[in-house]
């Protein structure tokens, strides 16, 4: 990594609020290019976390199950997937959250939100693949999305959270719904038999 990277990184983690102020010059390469760098650390990471069995999915019956030790192929698969959803997740999230900058702050464009939401993501990539270290990583993300939609934004605190967790509890209350049921087809799939 370039030290200027190692720099914005410890300046995110350590110092966010004047890190955004800085950073808001930045072009939207400059945080692609930054986002891409600590992504290929998570995608690699993850991978090497799935290689040593700590990878987790759906079995056939619904229930989690993990990788055990798997191959080369498998952590590759792992790398490629996780880095190729990541980069749909920042563009999903970006537009879902734009949608909400642009309703109750107006602010300063999309680009700007990528920017502040690639950023922000820091904790996410460094920190996301510890096993639980990565939710504290996601809440420390979240704060920092907020930071900087309001920095990219120039607007407050309070909209930049609205804007950003409202969609936030939205997520959380859908992935409530979904485990609630698989479960419930599960369940009655198991009565059934």
């Amino acid at each position: 990594m370039s030290p200027d990277i190692i720099e914005q990184v410890r300046g995110f983690i350590l110092d966010p609020v004047e890190t955004f102020r800085n950073a808001r010059g930045d072009e939207l390469g400059e945080a692609i290019k930054y986002y891409a760098v600590i992504l290929a650390i998570y995608a690699g990471l993850t991978g090497l976390m799935t290689m040593g069995g700590f990878g987790v999915y759906l079995d056939t019956s619904g229930f989690l199950d993990t990788f055990g030790s798997v191959g080369i192929g498998t952590a590759i698969g792992v790398i490629l997937a996780t880095f190729v959803g990541e980069i749909i997740g920042l563009l999903v999230v970006t537009l879902i959250i734009h949608v909400l900058v642009a309703l109750f702050i107006g602010g300063n464009g999309i680009e700007a939100t990528a920017k502040a939401l690639a950023y922000a993501s820091t904790p996410s990539m460094l920190f996301g693949w510890i096993p639980f270290i990565g939710p504290l990583a996601f809440v420390w993300t979240v704060i920092l999305s907020v930071i900087g939609i309001r920095e990219f934004h120039e607007t407050t605190t309070g909209r930049a959270a609205v804007a950003v967790v409202l969609p936030v509890v939205a997520l959380a209350v859908l992935f409530v719904l979904v485990i609630a049921a698989i479960a419930a087809v599960v369940i009655a799939a198991n009565v059934a038999a």
